[in-house]
Protein backbone atom coordinates (compact mmCIF):
# COMPACT_ATOMS: atom_id res chain seq x y z
CA UNK A 1 0.00 0.00 0.00
CA UNK A 2 1.18 3.54 -0.96
CA UNK A 3 2.09 5.65 2.08
CA UNK A 4 3.72 2.58 4.53
CA UNK A 5 7.34 3.24 5.19
CA UNK A 6 8.55 -0.10 4.69
CA UNK A 7 12.26 -1.52 5.62
CA UNK A 8 13.40 -1.00 1.71
CA UNK A 9 11.95 2.23 1.91
CA UNK A 10 13.67 3.29 5.03
CA UNK A 11 16.72 1.80 3.04
CA UNK A 12 16.24 3.82 0.08
CA UNK A 13 15.63 7.14 1.90
CA UNK A 14 18.85 6.23 3.93
CA UNK A 15 21.15 5.54 0.44
CA UNK A 16 19.41 8.85 -0.59
CA UNK A 17 20.13 10.98 2.15
CA UNK A 18 23.95 9.80 2.32
CA UNK A 19 24.41 10.92 -1.64
CA UNK A 20 22.96 14.08 -1.51
CA UNK A 21 24.64 14.96 1.52
CA UNK A 22 28.11 13.66 0.07
CA UNK A 23 27.12 15.26 -3.00
CA UNK A 24 26.73 18.47 -1.19
CA UNK A 25 30.16 18.33 0.41
CA UNK A 26 31.84 17.58 -2.85
CA UNK A 27 30.04 20.78 -4.18
CA UNK A 28 31.51 22.98 -1.35
CA UNK A 29 34.67 21.35 -2.13
CA UNK A 30 34.73 22.38 -5.61
CA UNK A 31 34.27 26.18 -4.63
CA UNK A 32 36.26 26.16 -1.41
CA UNK A 33 39.37 28.67 -1.46
CA UNK A 34 37.83 30.92 -4.19
CA UNK A 35 35.22 33.59 -4.88
CA UNK A 36 32.95 32.87 -7.79
CA UNK A 37 32.17 37.17 -7.71
CA UNK A 38 34.22 38.83 -10.06
CA UNK A 39 34.02 42.33 -11.04
CA UNK A 40 31.97 42.09 -13.67
CA UNK A 41 28.45 39.50 -14.19
CA UNK A 42 30.22 38.19 -17.63
CA UNK A 43 33.27 37.45 -14.99
CA UNK A 44 31.06 36.18 -11.80
CA UNK A 45 29.48 33.99 -14.45
CA UNK A 46 32.79 33.13 -16.56
CA UNK A 47 33.93 31.72 -12.84
CA UNK A 48 30.19 29.50 -11.64
CA UNK A 49 30.80 27.93 -14.97
CA UNK A 50 34.57 27.36 -14.47
CA UNK A 51 33.53 25.29 -10.96
CA UNK A 52 31.68 23.04 -13.28
CA UNK A 53 35.41 21.31 -14.89
CA UNK A 54 36.23 21.25 -10.76
CA UNK A 55 36.22 17.25 -10.16
CA UNK A 56 34.61 17.68 -7.06
CA UNK A 57 31.51 19.31 -8.55
CA UNK A 58 31.24 16.81 -11.29
CA UNK A 59 31.43 14.37 -8.70
CA UNK A 60 28.90 16.16 -7.05
CA UNK A 61 26.36 16.71 -9.15
CA UNK A 62 26.61 13.85 -10.31
CA UNK A 63 25.82 12.24 -6.81
CA UNK A 64 22.73 14.71 -6.81
CA UNK A 65 21.36 13.12 -9.99
CA UNK A 66 21.74 9.61 -8.45
CA UNK A 67 20.35 10.79 -5.38
CA UNK A 68 17.31 12.29 -6.81
CA UNK A 69 16.27 9.44 -9.22
CA UNK A 70 16.41 7.24 -5.76
CA UNK A 71 14.53 10.45 -4.58
CA UNK A 72 11.91 9.59 -6.97
CA UNK A 73 11.30 5.72 -6.54
CA UNK A 74 10.67 6.60 -2.65
CA UNK A 75 8.29 9.45 -3.75
CA UNK A 76 6.50 6.37 -5.59
CA UNK A 77 6.17 4.35 -2.34
CA UNK A 78 6.01 6.49 0.40
CA UNK A 79 3.45 9.56 1.85
CA UNK A 80 5.47 12.78 0.83
CA UNK A 81 3.97 13.99 4.46
CA UNK A 82 6.36 11.23 5.84
CA UNK A 83 9.07 10.76 3.68
CA UNK A 84 10.22 14.66 3.41
CA UNK A 85 10.72 14.91 7.43
CA UNK A 86 12.72 12.33 6.86
CA UNK A 87 14.96 13.66 4.20
CA UNK A 88 15.98 16.18 7.36
CA UNK A 89 17.91 13.31 8.51
CA UNK A 90 20.76 14.69 5.99
CA UNK A 91 21.21 17.65 8.37
CA UNK A 92 23.30 15.08 10.16
CA UNK A 93 25.33 13.56 7.80
CA UNK A 94 26.50 17.21 6.73
CA UNK A 95 27.16 18.75 9.81
CA UNK A 96 29.35 15.57 10.68
CA UNK A 97 31.20 15.55 6.78
CA UNK A 98 31.78 19.02 7.30
CA UNK A 99 33.60 18.67 10.35
CA UNK A 100 35.54 15.96 9.41
CA UNK A 101 36.28 16.35 5.48
CA UNK A 102 36.20 20.12 5.65
CA UNK A 103 37.49 20.94 8.90
CA UNK A 104 34.82 23.47 9.47
CA UNK A 105 34.19 24.41 12.89
CA UNK A 106 30.99 23.12 14.37
CA UNK A 107 29.84 23.49 17.80
CA UNK A 108 29.73 20.50 19.08
CA UNK A 109 26.87 21.28 21.77
CA UNK A 110 24.86 23.72 19.72
CA UNK A 111 25.21 21.01 16.88
CA UNK A 112 24.08 18.06 19.30
CA UNK A 113 20.83 20.07 20.45
CA UNK A 114 19.79 21.32 17.05
CA UNK A 115 20.55 17.76 15.74
CA UNK A 116 18.20 15.85 18.67
CA UNK A 117 15.30 18.57 17.52
CA UNK A 118 15.28 17.94 14.36
CA UNK A 119 15.28 14.09 15.00
CA UNK A 120 12.75 14.58 17.54
CA UNK A 121 10.62 15.90 15.13
CA UNK A 122 11.13 12.64 12.89
CA UNK A 123 10.10 10.87 15.54
CA UNK A 124 6.82 13.09 15.74
CA UNK A 125 6.33 12.56 12.12
CA UNK A 126 6.86 8.61 12.65
CA UNK A 127 4.84 8.43 15.43
CA UNK A 128 2.18 9.99 13.34
CA UNK A 129 2.07 7.22 10.63
CA UNK A 130 0.09 4.79 12.28
CA UNK A 131 -3.15 7.60 12.04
Amino acid sequence: MEGNLTWSSFAMICVFVTLASIGQICIKKSVSGGSLVGGSLGQTLRNIFGAFRNIYAILGFSLYVVSTLIWLLVLGRVRLSVAYPMMSLSYFLVVILSACVLKEKVDKRLAAIGLLLIAGGVAFVGLGMST
